[in-house]
């Protein structure tokens, strides 16, 4: 009987141990659960707070690598909330070690978020052919309708912005003001989605200097953030910038101040440099439109000294991003070569058994081998290529002599004195041979002639047209100014931010900013003294 006793006991115990171990690790779910919500809830409003709350969930050891792929994806998130991209793309492109914990949709926003974040730094070549990627290779098998349809808004909405960068204004208006866009199913992700619509069809008239339309559309999004119960600071701060440029338009200049103030209110949480540029030049702006040259000079100071740190963080962020693209593309051309090899290798292991019936299937094999590596080494060709470009080099060489006619020298000086006034010097793939065919003469003739009479080589010439092209547009188009200087670079035909700053150095002495900076100061000192 005793026995008996103290063998219930002992699988009470067993129990009682079962049942508080099992209520152990439900708790951690669900502490764990309520974590990832806590790091989303704070995205848009600290994400300062979602980084450490991040950084603590990955920092535990029984974190599953599920859960580690979604706080990744949350920190990147946070990152872009804060303006530092190079940071925000390191954490995206760890998706290559947890792609197998991922589901489709999740690796949907991932590449969205690349898009979003290449587009911002200038790369838009980079971008778009993400964009292109996501559009043809998503398995829409694997996605249910509500996210089939958020995949399909989101590639309109990125080609809208395309559009508004390239200023096909009324390309992106038709794509985002079709009747069916909102017509979606009301959650998180949608409702995210509807706000950015507003605010870039808000921004492409804006562009187009239909300041009604424009303040109609920001109000909207705007209307839509302060209903939802969760708190979108990040989004408020791109409408009421949206908002402050609207009302400076329309003269509304003290307006166009306080909704300003109130974006740079929401600012300060985020650290936010590119956010706090924009508005600080917005608020320079409208303080000299009001004539308050005091508050004008102190706020265009401070604009100053935000965008000499932009610049620097700007070209590390560049520099992250082309090293990431370029490591992606590598590491995806080796594993389709690998997967390649396997299919290979399982084939020769059936020639074996069947060799009559397979040689011709095997020669086809060999030439899609063939063709696999010619991309690969087009790829490795294509990346130096790219980074060559960074660094430019004037070797000046010695002209040879050529028994060229004066009448034939002279004809050839009137037609570069014709091309000069052109802007076929814009065009990326100008070259010495290109020019020489364009002229109706040989490249030895032309390079002899230009060494001769301009003292340089053919690419200092051309470096030199262009530069003066870009420095022509600064002192006399009011827009130029404004424009990041990659969008500058892409203007004068340079494939580079990089390249065109060290010749624009190089010709003038001083960086395409600083050169900005002077411009700036003059308009100012001209203001003044009127």
């Amino acid at each position: 009987m005793q026995n008996l006793l103290l063998t219930n006991r002992f699988f009470l115990l067993i129990l009682l141990f079962g049942f508080f171990h099992i209520n152990s690790n439900a708790q951690t779910f669900t502490n764990k659960h309520n974590l990832i919500d806590d790091i989303e809830s704070l995205l848009h409003s600290n994400p300062d707070q979602s980084l450490k709350v991040a950084q603590y969930l990955l920092s535990k050891t029984n974190t599953s690598n599920k859960e580690k792929a979604k706080a990744n994806f949350l920190i990147a998130k946070a990152y872009i909330a804060k303006g530092d991209y190079g940071s925000a793309l390191n954490f995206l492109y760890e998706e290559k070690n947890y792609k197998d914990y991922l589901t489709e949709f999740e690796k949907i926003k991932i590449e969205i978020t690349k898009i979003d974040i290449l587009r911002e730094l200038s790369l838009f070549e980079q971008s778009k052919e993400i964009l292109n990627n996501l559009e043809t290779q998503f398995s829409k098998n694997k996605l249910d309708d509500n996210q089939k349809k958020y995949l399909e808004k989101s590639i309109i909405l990125e080609k809208a912005r395309f559009n508004l960068e390239e200023n096909q204004l009324e390309k992106g208006i038709s794509l985002l003001e079709k009747e069916d866009f909102l017509k979606n199913i009301d959650n998180h992700d949608f409702n995210e989605l509807k706000i950015d619509q507003l605010t870039t069809i808000g921004n492409l008239y804006l562009k187009k200097k239909e300041v009604i339309k424009a303040e109609d559309f920001f109000q909207k999004a705007l209307k839509m953030i302060n209903q939802n119960e969760e708190e979108n600071s990040y989004s408020k701060i791109n409408v009421l910038f949206g908002l402050s440029k609207t009302y400076f338009l329309k003269n509304e200049h003290q307006k166009a101040v306080t909704v300003a103030e109130e974006a740079m209110g929401y600012v300060k949480r985020f650290d936010n440099l590119y956010f706090q540029a924009k508005i600080t030049q917005q608020l320079a702006k409208s303080y000299l439109a009001l004539n308050n040259i005091e508050e004008y000079k102190s706020t265009n100071a401070n604009f100053f000294e935000i965008q000499t740190e932009i610049e620097t963080r700007e070209q590390q962020d560049i520099n992250t991003a082309y090293n990431l693209v370029s490591d992606g593309f590598e590491n995806e051309y080796t594993d389709e070569k690998s997967n390649y090899l396997n299919i290979v290798y399982i084939i020769s292991g059936f020639l074996l058994l069947v060799v009559l019936g397979c040689v011709f299937f095997w020669q086809k094999v060999v030439q899609r081998k063939n063709s696999l590596n010619e991309v690969v080494n087009y790829i490795e060709i294509t990346r130096s290529n790219l980074l060559s470009n960074f660094s430019i080099t004037d070797k000046k060489q010695e002209p040879k002599k050529n028994l060229i006619l004066k009448e034939t020298e002279l004809h050839i000086l009137n037609k570069l004195k014709r091309f000069e006034s052109s802007k076929r010097f814009l065009n990326k793939d100008i070259s010495l041979a290109v020019l020489a065919g364009q002229l109706e003469s040989n490249t030895k003739y032309l390079s002899e002639i230009i060494n001769t009479h301009y003292n340089v080589n053919f690419n200092t010439y051309i470096n030199r047209l262009r530069i003066n092209f870009i420095i022509e547009k600064l002192k006399t188009d009011p827009n130029f100014i404004n424009y990041k200087i990659s969008y500058l670079a892409e203007s004068c035909g340079f494939s580079s931010h990089s390249s065109f700053a060290t010749v624009f150095k190089s010709i003038t002495g001083i960086s395409p900013v600083k050169f900005i900076e002077l411009l700036n100061q003059e308009k100012e000192d001209n203001l003044i003294e009127k």
